[in-house]
């Protein structure tokens, strides 16, 4: 080997390492608030579960999220999002979101914030929101989830 490819190597190997070894890395059975239902001013989180497949490329952690639809609803494609390797890893997603507001249909643009943190085979994190043109605190709403085992 030459001694170029050598100090490659070893300079890149504690991020492959790290990748491989995150907890995260895996298959998730999920559990969180995909929206927030506010009727007479009361607002209730819409759950929903679902998978998270989690893979290390590199530096980096990819998940992959496909959601449950509700009853009588279609199938939202999975959502792709990426964070570097680390406890908690944080990952951000952008997506459209469909609005009700006083029966006025809309749809914005969502950025998605997942913290999330493994221990064995339990995932716990949370979820926060904002909304464009939206001017709303977000309160960061629990995640949940166990491994799949194989």
């Amino acid at each position: 080997m030459s001694r170029l490819a050598l100090l490659l190597a070893l300079a890149l190997a504690p991020a492959q390492l790290a990748a491989q070894a995150s907890p995260l890395a895996g298959e998730w059975s999920v559990t969180l608030a995909t929206g927030m239902r506010n009727e007479n001013g009361i607002e209730t989180p819409i759950m929903q579960t679902g998978a998270l497949s989690i893979t290390a490329q590199g530096d980096s952690l990819v998940a992959i999220m496909k959601m449950q639809p509700p009853e009588g609803a279609p199938a939202r494609p999975p959502s792709r999002m990426a964070a570097k390797v680390g406890m908690p890893a944080v990952f951000v997603l952008t997506s459209q979101a469909t609005l009700n507001v006083n029966g006025e249909r809309m749809v914005r643009t969502s950025v998605s914030t997942f913290t999330l943190t493994a221990t064995g085979d339990v995932l716990t994190g949370t979820l926060s929101r904002t909304i464009e043109g939206i001017d709303f605190p977000s309160t960061p709403q629990p995640v949940t989830g166990s491994r799949v085992k194989q």
